[in-house]
């Protein structure tokens, strides 16, 4: 694939991809994510102020699909259209898909420590170790990032963007600023990137308890 001009060849034989690989790939499309994430927070905004006594007596599960629904429209108007981006819905939530599909990105809150939510469903197992999407057989393993916002502790902005490359859910393998706000500290965990022979291990591990439910199903 050509990024700024020179052709980058992407090898997928080892996923997730590493960040080195990664990085040239998404650098054109960081403010765009980093846009979808504001333009949401923006309309979510909007609706939190109109209905202030509705929105107080919805559950945090809630409030953050309807976050999540703001951001479908603002995907599709900022990268459709852009070369090397395909945008699709997948139950109503945008992915934006990158290097033919060998970098997939979803738009979720994450903890501040840069996690997601644990959850014991196929589906949320599989994309968190990168092991293709079960509701999309024909799509091959692909390296799978979040493009994730962190929320003050009363909720009420967000402090922090980042493009978070996870092993599971709560393991960040490594993370890339979106757009840090003036002043921000941005955190970036861990210090290293895990490596290879763990990688192999817990995507390996994710694999045998995914098949075990199968049997025993």
């Amino acid at each position: 694939m050509e990024i700024g001009g020179a052709e980058v060849m992407v090898d997928c034989g080892g996923v997730p991809l590493s960040r080195e690989v990664v990085a040239p790939i998404v650098a054109e499309y960081l403010p765009g994510l980093a846009a979808v994430v504001e333009t949401a927070w923006h309309s979510y905004g909007q609706v939190r102020e109109q209905s202030r006594q509705q929105m107080a007596q919805a559950s945090a599960a809630s409030r953050g699909m309807l976050l999540s629904d703001f951001m479908l429209e603002p995907a599709h108007g900022i990268f459709e259209g852009m070369p090397g981006v395909r945008v699709d819905d997948r139950y109503g939530r945008p992915w934006v898909n990158l290097a033919g599909d060998t970098v997939q990105i979803r738009f979720r809150k994450l903890t501040t420590a840069l996690g997601l939510c644990p959850s014991e469903s196929q589906r949320a197992v599989r994309l968190g170790f990168h092991l293709g999407d079960p509701y999309l057989p024909g799509m091959p393993e692909a390296t799978v990032l979040t493009a994730g916002y962190v929320l003050d502790a009363a909720e009420s902005q967000i402090e922090m963007m980042a493009l978070v490359c996870h092993i599971g859910f709560t393991t960040v393998h490594y993370s890339i600023p979106l757009s840090p706000r003036a002043g921000q500290a941005v955190t970036q965990l861990p210090l290293a990137p895990l490596s290879e022979p763990i990688m192999r291990s817990a995507r390996a591990a994710a694999e045998r308890r995914l098949s075990r439910r199968g049997e025993s199903s």
